[in-house]
């Protein structure tokens, strides 16, 4: 495996990152920010367009926010596009009003007094259309009075019908996107890390410090606990994120990113779910390491065939969504801590930001990875084709010994 060392575009946003995404048309969007009642660090949501072939990140659109609301702690945009609007419920009103795709939903916390009213707009949706941003509707899926709460998930499912909101306080929400209704009551857990929709829309996978818990989507019970992995037995873990990877063939898997409390090192666990029938129980996991480092953020790509993570040391690693080997590692991506990574929709690009105020694009290196790929595929048959000819040569040696011929 030769280094590579992939393309790289990169701008500075003069803010820190918390929250990054594609629209389903290659539009990235950034938001960060120094939060409410902060000089000189302003509350931002930003678009941009890749330029591939001029190697910059051209800036479309840039919405300033308050600075006596907090800045955007997450992102996500709706995965798909569509040529004409859909038709959306107003919750409350019950009035149906016409919302235009692309739109992304970002959770950033209202004011200080709307805060203790109880009236936190932690849900604000923006049209996206041509890279421009325009707010179209407020929601709260929060009624904490803390001003040091916020919206630390927000994800679309797969098909873009749902979306997930997890609250740093605990609190967990499935809305439908048609009506901006609750799927179930919100439910809270405890320490909540990240939050991921499966495949076929069945299950919502909560991952905890300490355990990942899947929920049914119709009423929000709870199927299964998997409790966090003890490696060797001994050493307790904390999990850091999850996600549902789906290949081209429909075969999926859910992942969980787990780091030692006592040390600084990263793990993916792996469970393979039934293609039929009901796919809970899971049980052993397939465990891998892929960072020396603790794990700060990770991702998946849309084809369901590379994992992406960012680590402690400031690198991103690629790692191959079912034999868990890696493929390609990039020291030094970022100047401090990475918070985001996300995929475009064909996998081609990679963006990453942190606290270093900048924001870039990684032009995935697919012939390298390729190769790189093959190269752990071939290296166990070269394993036992050595062993077979060392045996073979040993067999030869013995003969020759035995007929006085060496």
């Amino acid at each position: 495996m030769g280094v590579v060392r992939p393309i790289i575009i990169k701008t500075k946003v003069e803010f820190p990152v918390y929250g990054l995404d594609f629209t389903a048309d290659d539009i990235l969007l950034v938001g960060g920010g120094g939060g409410p009642n902060r000089s000189g660090v302003k509350n931002n949501l930003v678009s941009f367009k890749v330029d591939q072939q001029n190697r910059k990140l051209e800036k479309i659109d840039t919405v300033l926010l308050s600075d006596k609301e907090d800045c955007p702690m997450s992102i996500a945009c709706h995965p798909k596009v569509c040529p004409h609007a859909i038709m959306v419920m107003q919750k409350f009103t019950y009035s149906a009003y016409l919302l235009k795709l692309p739109f992304l939903v970002a959770g950033i916390n209202s004011s200080e007094n709307a805060i203790h009213e109880g009236n936190n707009q932690n849900c604000r949706i923006f049209n996206t259309e041509y890279g421009k941003l325009n707010l179209k509707l407020t929601l709260s899926t929060s009624t904490c009075k803390s001003m040091d709460e916020y919206q630390r998930v927000t994800r679309f499912s797969r098909s873009g019908n749902y979306l997930v909101t997890g609250f740093s306080d605990g609190k967990v929400s499935v809305l439908k996107v048609q009506d901006w209704t609750l799927c179930f009551p919100s439910l809270r857990f405890k320490n909540v890390q990240d939050i991921d929709i499966d495949n076929k829309e069945e299950y919502v996978a909560v991952a905890t410090s300490s355990a990942l818990i899947i929920l049914s989507i119709q009423d929000g019970t709870v199927v299964q606990v998997i409790d966090s992995p003890k490696l060797n037995k001994n050493t307790a873990c904390e999990i850091r994120a999850c996600r549902y990877g789906v290949t081209l063939k429909g075969e999926e898997t859910l992942y969980a990113i787990v780091n030692p409390t006592s040390r600084g090192r990263g793990f993916v666990c792996a469970w393979n779910l039934k293609r039929k029938g009901c796919q809970y129980p899971v049980h052993k996991a397939r465990t891998a390491g892929i960072s020396r480092k603790a794990i700060t953020s990770f991702t998946i790509n849309s084809a369901g065939d590379i994992l992406a993570y960012a680590s402690t040391d400031l690198s991103i690693g690629f790692i191959d969504a079912q034999r868990l080997q890696p493929l390609l590692k990039v020291e030094k991506a970022h100047g401090f801590a990475i918070t985001s990574l996300a995929f475009n929709s064909s996998g081609k690009y990679l963006a990453s930001a942190g606290a270093d105020n900048s924001c870039r694009v990684m032009i995935i290196p697919t012939k390298a990875i390729k190769d790189n790929r093959e190269w752990f595929f071939s290296k166990p048959l070269f394993i036992i084709l050595d062993m077979f000819l060392f045996a073979l040569w040993m067999h030869v040696l013995v003969e020759m010994v035995d007929n006085g011929t060496l």
